[in-house]
């Protein structure tokens, strides 16, 4: 059960003021270019908190602050919930397969697989680059399928670094526009981290006093971060997704030297 004296304490201490700037910053970059774990899960992991404890906060803060994100879209009616609603349901199943799995790998294993994934993520991103996959305006938007969001889905709930950025590469891909592949990606991340979070609810692993001022954090860059998307131009995007999938990929390599 959350003490809320407990909470109350962490939000006064300078602990508290911080996790909610880490919150910010991360959903912020989330937002943005879909790489929050670039910010949140370091940053967390350098003040001492463990591995899976870390996952665990991290999925509950960019859950919720997907949420926030995704009642004002629905509302606005940008993006369609009969559209989403397939691949909400097995991002879901891939994010609750991906906390099981992930309590049971150790640290070094899940950087590793994280590494791969990140590595294949970056010749992805070049590829599309060179192919004009980011441009101002796409073609007809193609049909999407059920397989990649499951399975971004399954690293996501294990692990997360980057995975915003694999959801809004695959829609990309399927030729929608940038803005369009930000917003469906908060419909999947909410479903994924969410239901990835539950399980490590349940494990036992959820520390709320850290928990919660990340999230807060979250929910306030979120909404700045999408604020900011729709005056980010096709060339800069170009630029940044490859320097940023390059950055996620080097903070990897280092947990697993170091």
């Amino acid at each position: 059960m959350i003490c809320l004296e407990n909470l109350l304490l962490a939000w006064l201490s300078i602990d508290g003021l911080l996790l909610f700037a880490i919150g910010v910053l991360a959903a912020i970059i989330g937002g943005m270019f879909g790489a929050a774990g670039f910010v949140l899960l370091p940053a967390l992991l350098l003040v001492g908190i463990p591995i899976h404890a870390t996952v665990a906060v991290n999925k509950f803060a960019t859950g919720v602050s997907s949420l926030s994100t995704v009642l004002v879209l629905a509302v606005k009616k940008k993006v369609q919930l009969k559209q989403m609603l397939p691949l909400m349901f097995v991002a879901g199943l891939g994010g609750i397969s991906g906390a099981f799995f992930a309590t049971r790998l150790s640290e070094q294993t899940m950087n590793i697989v994280a590494c791969i994934v990140l590595i294949s993520m970056f010749f992805i991103v070049l590829k599309s680059n060179k192919t004009g996959l980011v441009s101002e305006q796409q073609d007809t938007e193609q049909p999407t399928t059920l397989l990649a969001p499951f399975f971004i889905g399954i690293y996501d709930g294990g692990f997360g670094p980057g995975s915003a950025l694999l959801n809004i590469t695959y829609f990309l891909k399927k030729q929608f526009i940038y803005l369009k592949a930000a917003e469906m990606t908060r419909f999947v991340m909410f479903a994924s981290c969410m239901s990835a979070f539950l399980f490590y609810f349940f494990y036992g692993i959820v520390d709320w006093g850290i928990a919660i001022p990340v999230t807060v954090g979250s929910i306030v860059g979120s909404h700045i971060g999408l604020k900011i998307v729709p005056y980010l131009k096709g060339k800069w995007i170009q630029l940044l997704l490859p320097i940023i999938s390059l950055l996620l990929i080097v903070q990897v390599i280092a947990d697993l030297l170091f």
